[in-house]
Parts: C-alpha cells; sequence; structure tokens
C-alpha cells in the first residue's frame, strides 16, 4: 500500500544504488564508497586599487577524489571478479584508461564562477582516472581478503548516465579469504605467516588551464585537463609467527634479495615480488606468541610499471 502523505512519492535511495559501481562497463558491488567533487576556492585579502576587502576570488580546478573498499570475490569457476581485475591492472600499469559510473557523479560541468552553481547539475561518467593507492589485506581473523582504493579523477567527456543497478539476477559470488592463501619465497614455504598486505601507490600531478574568454562558452570550463603520474611504489609487509629453533637461518636481515620471487596466491590471482628488497625484520618482545613484522619494496624495472605482468597475473 502506498505511504500516507507527502512521503508517498518519496523514493528513498537503497543499498544497492548506493553500493552500485562500474568499472570500466564491468558491474563491482562494494562494501563502502565515497566519492565527492573537490574545488579550491578560496578569497585573497589583498589591497587594491578599489580599497581593501574580500575582491578578489580565486576559483580552482574541479576534480574528484573518492575510495572504495570491497571483497575480492570468485565466480562459481574460481575466476576473480572482471571489474577488481580492471582496478588491479590499472593499479600495476597507470598508464591504462580506467573509468567509474556511480550514482554519485553529480557535477556542474560548466564555469563554477560563469553561472549559479546550484543549477543545471548532471549525472556524468567519471571517464578519466587514476588509483593513487590500491592496498590487498588478509588475515586469519579477517572474515575475507579486502581491496581498498583510494583514487582521484576527471571528466574528460561530457557523457550523461543512466542510474547503475546489477545487470542479471544471478550476481552471486564468493569472498576469498585466508584458507584461499598459498605463500612462498625462495628460501621458506612461510607455512608460519599469519597476515599481509600489498600496496601500490601511484603519484599524481593534475593540472588545469582556464581556456581564454576569446572562445567559445562551450569549450571553457574548469575541469582538471589532464592527470599525470610521475612516480611509483610497489609495497608490502607481512607477519609471521616465530616457532623455536626453526626461523634461524630464515630471519630476513634486509637489502635484496635476488631472485627472491616472494609470492602470494589467492585462489587464481598470484602476486608475485621477484626483485624485493627487504628491511630488517622487526620482532617485538612480549608476553604473548611472537610475531616478526617484515616489510619490503619492489625494484622496478624503468618500464614495468607500464607494462602488465608485472606485480599481478590471473591464472585464469
Amino acid at each position: 500500500m502506498p505511504y500516507p502523505g507527502p512521503i508517498n512519492n518519496h523514493e528513498g535511495a537503497t543499498g544497492l544504488l548506493i553500493r552500485s559501481l562500474k568499472v570500466n562497463n564491468y558491474y563491482l558491488m562494494v562494501d563502502d564508497f565515497s566519492i565527492n567533487q573537490k574545488q579550491d576556492i578560496e578569497i585573497n585579502q589583498n589591497f587594491i586599487q578599489g580599497g581593501p576587502g574580500a575582491a578578489i576570488s580565486n576559483i580552482g580546478a574541479k576534480r574528484f577524489e573518492g575510495s572504495l573498499t570491497c571483497p575480492l570475490r570468485v565466480d562459481r569457476n574460481g575466476n576473480l571478479d572482471p571489474a577488481v581485475k580492471e582496478l588491479l591492472k590499472h593499479a600495476e600499469n597507470p598508464m591504462t584508461a580506467l573509468r567509474i559510473d556511480t550514482n554519485h557523479v553529480a557535477s556542474h560541468y560548466g564555469l563554477t564562477a560563469g553561472s549559479v552553481p546550484t543549477i543545471n547539475n548532471e549525472l556524468l561518467s567519471l571517464d578519466c582516472v587514476l588509483i593513487k593507492n590500491l592496498k590487498i589485506n588478509c588475515s586469519p581473523d579477517d572474515e575475507y581478503a579486502k581491496l581498498t582504493a583510494d583514487f582521484v579523477g576527471m571528466i574528460d567527456v561530457r557523457t550523461s548516465l543512466g542510474y547503475v543497478a546489477p545487470s542479471d539476477a544471478t550476481y552471486l559470488k564468493r569472498a576469498l579469504s585466508w584458507l584461499d592463501l598459498d605463500a612462498y619465497r625462495e628460501e621458506s614455504q612461510m607455512r608460519s605467516l599469519s597476515g599481509f598486505s600489498i600496496n601500490i601507490e601511484n603519484q599524481s600531478e593534475t593540472h588545469a588551464f582556464l581556456m581564454p574568454i576569446s572562445t567559445t562558452v562551450a569549450q571553457r570550463n574548469d575541469q582538471v585537463q589532464f592527470i599525470g603520474v610521475k612516480g611509483t611504489k610497489w609495497t608490502g609487509e607481512m607477519n609471521e609467527v616465530m616457532r623455536r629453533g626453526l626461523e634461524l637461518h630464515q630471519h630476513i636481515h634486509g637489502g635484496w634479495m635476488v631472485n627472491e620471487n616472494l609470492t602470494f596466491k589467492l585462489g587464481k590471482l598470484q602476486i608475485t615480488f621477484h626483485h624485493p628488497l627487504f628491511n630488517i625484520s622487526d620482532v617485538p618482545l612480549s608476553a604473548k606468541i611472537l610475531k616478526r613484522t617484515t616489510s619490503w619494496t619492489k625494484i622496478q624495472a624503468p618500464n614495468e610499471p607500464m607494462t602488465a605482468g608485472g606485480l599481478f597475473t590471473f591464472n585464469e
């Protein structure tokens, strides 16, 4: 039956709509998602010819910043979620195209200073995205293996879109967990591993150029013009339970370990660090079970972040 009063015409946002995304046109259900448009707007309190006061406004470029969290899910054949694969491949190779469609990118595409900023908002496709930070966590205490990504994006082509919703009713997949993990390296089968995290960091530069007023109005906007990648870094950290008398020769004393091939397998997803540069393992003393923590950074070839397969491989 309809609700009484004015609530009859109200359609509340459901969790299914809020958690619905499309990554390069692949549907993804996330656990947590946040995205907001950012624009630095300042008032210069300078003395000018007309007298002191807030006379000059400085309106910067529009950009989108956000984050998402989702499990690493597989279908009945054990294949990784296609949308998650797109996120992993882009984080590894940030030169590839990444598009995110959501129900939250309501933007005014034109100049903020050239129109009333609270009208003419559109639901637009975020068609130029860079993942700034991607992290994979997995431990016995976690319910599932979790992926977290922070990203920055812009609207390159003014493309309107409809609401994102599941494309079929059989979207039923299983989240990978600690039971799906296999880890090893050159000197150890790592059977005492008690948790690990993988992190990819892409440093970005966002530039904007305000077109001169002599051009047509349709070409004038204050969107970011392009996103540049000026550096990448692949790191990780793992915890291992110490076993008396068994860890003497496997204690990582730091440095470059050639052909170490530190490998983590989560289902059909394989993460391989061929040449990790280790920090010295940290073993804190406590009354509890001793766990040593080891962190590392991958030594990258100059062209490695511009090709696929340097870190992630999918055995499908």
